[in-house]
């Protein structure tokens, strides 16, 4: 489930509740799952990003790709993204954040 808490032109900020039953969740890792970096981008960035902003463009590169802390099945996380204007595309930046603590950050460029 994800809630949209504010949204602008180029920014907005969600919430979202990372479901038990993920598929994500299986064989990573047995005994204290943990949802992979792949998801986290895929899920809470890219999907939510197309959602609120509408068509990103091709996915061109990720830059300062960080993963601080392990997201768990039932967590509640705060996902902030921020669309900027480049020269030949685009620049979505994101931080998810779970109770005030980072995640992941970074950011995907699209072309056109």
């Amino acid at each position: 489930m994800v809630e949209t808490l504010s949204a602008t032109v180029d920014k907005a900020h969600l919430r979202a509740w990372v479901p038990d039953d993920l598929r994500w969740f299986e064989g990573h890792f047995e005994g204290r799952p943990m949802l992979p970096g792949i998801a986290q981008l895929l899920l809470l960035v890219q999907r939510r990003g197309i959602e609120v902003f509408g068509p990103l463009g091709r996915e061109h590169r990720i830059v300062r790709l960080r993963f601080e802390a392990v997201i768990e099945p039932g967590d509640i996380v705060d996902v902030h993204l921020e669309r900027r204007p480049e020269e030949d595309g685009l620049r979505l930046q994101f931080v998810v954040e779970r109770a005030g603590t980072a995640c992941a950050s970074g950011a995907i460029v699209y072309r056109a």
